[in-house]
């Protein structure tokens, strides 16, 4: 199966620069987006050096799997420490990390943060990721209700991330891609604005991944544009 693959990117309608990256790659079906955090630059340093590490890693390793992953992420926060070394104001970077690749006949995810991962498939829309943040292990705990959790103060404070001095545990899972399926990555800065129904009714509107991921864009520019936007949307 042939897949088309388009990535986007915005700094928005508020910040003064773009702390997110992201990487796809048709022929590997490789496909990254990060959303950096901290103060001094740091987060899009946070978010470079993450990205670039998965496409280091995954051009040496035979796969990706549970037996190294592990590997993988201590890999990112060694190359974090040594960024750090060479400049102290960086000690409060961080990243989340979104990460799909195809595995044989199946796609592989590693997941840390509330960047998120949705399955389009036959009209309907689920969310692959689960967003690691206080308000959502709240919510699970039936501690706040859904309608809580969407104007809680503490909806964007992360409880998981890809930090200098600290060792994270990723979420690993599979799950399958089929013909006419589309898998959409994406940053906060478009959750933030667009409900799971809104990103259904483009995507079922628009055939190519670049009219998605920009039709996406535009109406979370057109909704405020209140944090850094990054898209990639792969159709199978």
């Amino acid at each position: 199966m042939r897949l088309t693959c388009a990535g986007l990117t915005d700094t928005g309608m508020v910040r003064d620069h773009n702390e997110d990256n992201f990487h796809l790659s048709e022929t590997e079906a490789l496909c990254i987006v990060a959303d950096g955090m901290g103060g001094y630059s740091g987060g899009k340093i946070a978010s470079k050096i993450s990205v670039e590490a998965v496409i280091e890693f995954f051009n040496k390793s035979e796969s990706i799997d549970e037996s190294n992953v592990d590997d993988l992420m201590e890999s990112i926060r060694e190359k974090l420490i040594k960024k750090v070394a060479q400049n102290k104001k960086l000690d409060k970077m961080g990243t989340t990390l979104t990460c799909c690749f195809s595995n044989m006949n199946k796609f592989s995810c590693i997941h840390v943060g509330d960047t998120r991962a949705y399955l389009i498939s036959n009209g309907m829309i689920s969310q692959l990721t689960e967003d690691h943040t206080v308000v959502n292990f709240k919510f699970k705990r039936g501690e706040i209700t859904n309608e809580e959790a969407k104007i809680h103060p503490d909806k964007n404070v992360l409880i998981k991330a890809i930090v200098p001095y600290e060792k994270v545990k990723p979420d690993f899972f599979q799950f399958e891609l089929k013909k006419d399926e589309i898998l959409i990555i994406c940053s906060d800065g478009l959750t933030k604005h667009l409900s799971r129904n809104d990103i259904l009714e483009v995507a079922m509107k628009y055939k190519k991944p670049s009219s998605i991921g920009n039709n996406l864009q535009d109406i979370a520019l057109n909704r405020g544009g209140t944090d850094n936007i990054s898209i990639v949307v792969v159709r199978g």
